[in-house]
């Protein structure tokens, strides 16, 4: 045990300690990430952009009054920062929580910087466990899914930095040894030193890796959802699909360099063309191309990061190079979605292919240029004992396929529950539900996750329990493959889809519209949903030309169809009118203070009407229906009286008590409460 001593802790222990302190790091940066995205819930800039400035905190070891880092004293409070972040998570306000969260980034990417470029055997573990950590963070996000545990939850969270406290107090105790020098240099690093790689180059392609792994493998899931059309043939399902995806990663990093020749052209090309199927091909094409992109991505990891280390004649140079790349990549991928308020993103609307292009050339061209490395690289020291060596990379494969292991049964589990939870091929009634709700980026008002608060609202409307519901949620985040839009719709049916059909609008004025046409089967009839999203009321041209398609759809839609609509126009305006001449019925045509959710039917009975009040959760309400399926679609009476008291009609369509009672006027009070004079029953 003392010959492992010698270079640190022993190997299986560093594999698991260096994963924990690179899971840390990766989560980090994953939470401050947000900081970008969350001002688009607001539709503005807030400057909280401006917290971007964290990453670029490498630059101060460039100035010679911060080279004290070098010193224990000062690597161990930076260690201590880094990991007292994590409890940000449980701050007053998530302004605060943000704030707290951009300080530890700045100290990781400094500790970071010191620790890979040591000559320590102990600290260079700190680069392979960067790249275990991203394993762990796929396989975590599986078991808790697809969410982050130390970002989305209070006990998980306390869990992890638990065991981030032991790893770092573990590497506190050998971090002595940072300013020891490896010893003398062979001939070949000599040699390797005179021909270093440019800065710039290296660290553009070291972040362009990390940018590209975490925007498509950020979550095993995220392939699919680049690949998903419509039904019937709608692609693979993230689940189980998720677990060749990341099978792909792991096998990608373990196999020999033989085995992915990584400095040809061959292999570049393949790369290429496996990101350009991901983006352009159909369904189950371009999940197949995802994980060939998986195993190019990790591949080519060891080979990008040692190209990262042989160019640092200045590691503080270099980082902050490789991080301003790293901005620049981020604020793209969000410029794609913040179309109309943020400079210059007229040029970046809608061109995830262009980020995705630029990534995967500048990848390809540090495979051209720099070493080929493999896997067994990350763990090199020139003074570490060949058995040392040996067996270090011998636990860390192991503790890779662990983590496989881990990931594909927690795959297993879920997927066996998903499968009992499903439902038959029929259902039985003649009342279906339906709601909107307009969902942004998976943050609140106030910068907080909202996801599990979200699920947790939807499942106390009660229209998550009942067989007898179709539930359209607009959702927003960047642009996915060339079929999808960056506002998405997202479907949700206990009744079985017969078919569906993706629609961009037309839009001259560069506006973002999708569409989509559902047919679903219900009580053994046909209905047709339409679902809509209008982006924004500024452009006059792109809503009237929106309307207009939207008027088709609905025209050329069964007898019996709802629309579900976020149409920025109000009601009674050129855009509503119509609507209306698509020969449909507004579900309460007296409500003339809706912005910008709209129910609309034809050929069904209306029964009941509500606005739920948003209480910061979205900066949209949620509005609910029910209707019922006429015996005859062509001679029937739809319910034209109002009333207001629930007393008046049958239980069975109560809504649910959780959101109170009738009330006029908007809900102030800061929760989900019915509102608008609603509900209504109509009798």
């Amino acid at each position: 045990m003392s010959q492992f001593r010698r270079g640190g802790a022993p190997a299986g222990e560093l594999d698991f300690l260096g994963a924990v302190l690179g899971y840390v790091s990766w989560s980090l940066c994953h939470g401050l990430a947000r900081m970008i995205y969350s001002p688009l819930q607001t539709l503005e800039l807030t400057g909280l952009e401006s917290l971007g400035i964290a990453f670029l905190s490498p630059l101060f070891l460039t100035i010679t009054p911060f080279k004290l880092v070098n010193k224990k004293w000062m690597l161990t409070l930076m260690r201590i920062i880094t990991v007292g972040s994590i409890a940000s998570f449980h701050a007053p306000n998530a302004k605060l929580w943000l704030a707290v969260l951009g300080l530890g980034v700045s100290s990781s990417l400094i500790v970071q910087t010191v620790a890979w470029w040591t000559g320590s055997g102990s600290q260079r573990y700190l680069r392979a466990g960067f790249i275990l950590g991203k394993i762990l963070f796929l396989v975590l996000c599986i078991w808790y899914t697809s969410l982050s545990p130390i970002w989305s939850y209070q006990i998980s969270n306390r869990m992890i930095l638990t065991l981030s406290v032991t790893a770092t107090l573990d590497r506190i105790s050998t971090d002595g040894e940072c300013s020891k020098p490896e010893g003398k240099k062979t001939s070949e690093t000599a040699r390797g030193m005179a021909c270093r790689p440019h800065c710039l180059f290296a660290g553009a392609a070291f972040v362009s890796l990390v940018f590209l792994t975490h925007w498509i493998f950020g979550e095993v899931s995220l392939v699919s959802r680049w690949a998903v059309s419509g039904h019937r043939h709608p692609g693979p399902d993230p689940n189980p699909f998720g677990g060749a995806v990341l099978l792909c990663v792991v096998s990608g990093l373990v196999l020999p360099c033989s085995w992915f020749p990584g400095t040809s052209v061959i292999w570049r090309v393949v790369g290429a063309c496996s990101a350009a199927g991901l983006l352009y091909l159909p369904t189950c094409a371009a999940a197949v191309s995802g994980c060939v992109l998986a195993l190019f991505t990790a591949s080519i990891w060891p080979q990008v990061l040692g190209h990262l280390l042989s160019s640092a004649s200045s590691p503080g140079k270099t980082t902050t190079i490789a991080m301003i790349f790293y901005l620049l990549d981020i604020f793209f991928c969000a410029w794609c979605t913040a179309f109309k308020f943020v400079p210059g993103s007229v040029y970046t609307s809608e061109r995830s292919d262009v980020l995705l292009g630029t990534v995967m050339l500048i990848t390809g061209l540090a495979m051209l240029l720099g070493p080929k490395k493999s896997l067994d690289f990350l763990l090199q020291t020139n003074n570490s004992p060949n058995m040392i060596f040996r067996k270090s990379e011998k636990y860390m494969k192991l503790f890779l396929w662990l983590l496989v292991g881990i990931g594909l049964l927690g795959l297993g589990i879920w997927h066996k529950t998903y499968e009992r939870m499903k439902l038959g091929k029929t259902a039985l009634g003649t009342e279906v539900s339906a709601a909107i709700w307009t969902f942004r980026f998976g943050y609140d008002n106030e910068g907080w996750s909202s996801l599990e608060r979200s699920a947790q609202l939807l499942n106390q409307t009660a229209l998550i329990k009942t067989e007898l519901t179709a539930l359209c949620v607009v959702t927003q985040h960047g642009m996915l493959n060339s079929g999808h839009a960056v506002n998405h719709i997202m479907f949700l049916s206990r009744y079985p889809i017969v078919k569906s059909e993706h629609h961009l609008l037309l839009s001259p004025e560069d506006d973002i519209a999708p569409a989509i046409t559902l047919t679903v089967s219900i009580a053994s009839q046909l209905a047709d949903f339409v679902v809509t999203h209008f982006e924004n009321h500024e452009d006059d041209l792109d809503r009237k030309l929106e309307a207009i398609a939207v008027s088709k759809l609905l025209k050329s839609s069964s007898n019996q169809v709802i629309f579900l609509g976020y149409i920025t126009s109000a009601p009674g305006s050129r855009d509503y009118r119509q609507f209306i001449h698509g020969n449909m019925k507004d579900i309460d045509s007296t409500d003339q203070e809706r912005w910008c959710e709209y129910i609309m039917y034809r050929g069904l009975i209306r029964l009941e009407y509500a606005r739920i009040s948003h209480a910061e959760l979205s900066d949209s309400e949620i509005q609910m229906t029910k209707f019922r399926i006429p015996d005859d679609p062509v001679y029937y009476r739809d319910n034209q009286k109002v009333v207001t008291d629930h007393r008046e009609v049958s239980k069975k369509i109560h809504f649910s008590p959780r959101f109170g009672s009738y009330k006029e006027g908007h809900n102030y009070v800061n929760n989900h409460h019915f509102h608008m004079s609603t509900p209504k029953y109509f009798l």
